[in-house]
């Protein structure tokens, strides 16, 4: 698919059933990207932590459809931040900044950990299937400063931590995927 709706199926059968449909519709337009793919499980995340919110947002005024009022499916998008769907947060020269400080400067002192740890122990190939960490890590803390901006601390760190355990396990599969054949 090169339609970002797939990524509708993260978020909880109830909000799917209420709003699915009308954010699909919103979001069908959208030519697939990692930014928007990143928002949009982002806003899943939300959905699942913050149920209220949504429900708080759709029973607010001005959220029904009818003439001259605020369609729901834009408040909730509004609501959510989603920036795939035309909201959330504008991201100024300092948050690239930021992001591109934690980029660079992570990736030099893991790479720089990493070939200090190969000096002291030797090549080891648990710590080699481990090595492109040291740029995946820092890719996703900076987006802390971007795709992730404006959302709740606790969805940062779902997201970020939860990729960064993802992508731990599925390099270190390959690893033992590897030493099986």
């Amino acid at each position: 698919m090169t339609s970002l709706t797939w990524l509708l199926k993260l978020y909880p059968p109830r909000w799917r059933r209420r709003y699915g449909q009308e954010l699909e519709e919103l979001i069908a337009r959208q030519p697939f990207s990692m930014r928007g793919a990143a928002d949009l499980i982002a806003g899943a995340i939300d959905a699942w932590l913050n149920p209220r919110l949504i429900a708080a947002a759709a029973a607010a005024p001005g959220t029904m459809n009818t003439k001259g009022d605020v369609p729901m499916v834009l408040m909730i998008a509004k609501t959510m931040q989603l920036k795939c769907a035309g909201y959330g947060p504008e991201i100024g020269a300092i948050d690239k900044t930021k992001s591109t400080a934690v980029m660079l400067g992570g990736t030099l002192v893991l790479a720089l950990l990493y070939l200090w740890s190969v000096w002291q122990f030797g090549k080891n190939a648990w710590l080699l299937a481990l090595s492109p960490m040291a740029y995946f890590l820092p890719m996703l803390i900076s987006l802390r400063w971007t795709a992730l901006k404006g959302r709740s601390a606790r969805t940062q760190a779902i997201f970020i931590g939860g990729f960064s355990i993802g992508l731990t396990a599925f390099f270190l599969l390959v690893e033992w995927i590897g030493r099986q054949i």
